[in-house]
């Protein structure tokens, strides 16, 4: 099992406040090898896709439901319901993120599906590339209903350094610096879809005006979230 980045990672929970930071859990099973080629790939029949319609454009990610499947039906089940329709994006960082899912809109409220909390599922095979779909995690240690989408940004050499320090394999960094991400959040909020079509509204919403709290001074509503399946027809 990949070793944990620790002082980077502690850095960029801090700087990123999307909750409280959990920990990483260890899953017990056996190793396996990393690679960029599923979570990166383009969707294919079947494939279960979220659209995310905001009054900005519409960004569209596919739902890794068969790799963590307990964090991708909450969200499923809670998209389904209507849960985050009308909701107004509470927080974005420029280069960092943006994130919803929360009706107080003060970055801490937010529902499970199922009334009680999910614990985070890691994945070597999965990582928070740019476009990457995380759920935040909150105070107790588990996801409920708030999610990020990462807008950016280009990786240091810095971060280069640690990962490999980490044991990640050479074509997940070739990945990270190729496309840019945040590799401080991975193993401490859980990986659980990737843009494949809208990036340019993901850049576009994170790049707005913000207050101290980074929420947008103008309110960017997100008007529907449904879940389908994907189709090459």
């Amino acid at each position: 099992m990949l070793r944990k980045i620790l002082s980077l990672i502690l850095t960029v929970c801090l700087c990123l406040s999307l909750a409280s930071c959990g920990k990483k859990a260890d899953s017990g099973k056996e190793e396996r090898t990393e690679s960029p080629l599923r979570q990166l790939s383009a969707p294919v029949e079947g494939d279960t896709v979220v659209t995310i319609m905001t009054d900005m454009g519409t960004i569209r990610a596919v739902i890794f439901d068969d790799l963590v499947p307990s964090t991708a039906q909450n969200f499923i089940g809670l998209a389904e319901s209507g849960y985050y329709d009308g909701m107004i994006i509470h927080k974005v960082i420029d280069e960092f993120v943006m994130q919803f899912g929360d009706k107080t809109l003060k970055g801490n409220g937010g529902d499970s599906f199922s009334g009680t909390g999910v614990s985070p599922e890691f994945r070597d095979d999965l990582h928070s590339y740019k476009g990457s779909l995380g759920m935040v995690v909150y105070g107790d240690g588990l996801q409920y209903s708030q999610f990020f989408i990462v807008a950016g940004s280009n990786v240091s050499d810095e971060y280069v350094a640690e990962m490999q320090k980490a044991g990640y394999s050479q074509d997940v960094i070739d990945a990270y610096e190729k496309l840019g991400g945040l590799p401080g959040l991975d193993y401490v909020y859980t990986v659980f879809g990737q843009v494949f079509e809208g990036m340019d509204v993901v850049e576009q919403i994170t790049s707005q005006e913000t207050d101290k709290y980074n929420r947008p001074k103008k309110d960017i509503t997100v008007k529907t979230v449904t879940i389908s399946y994907y189709s090459e027809e």
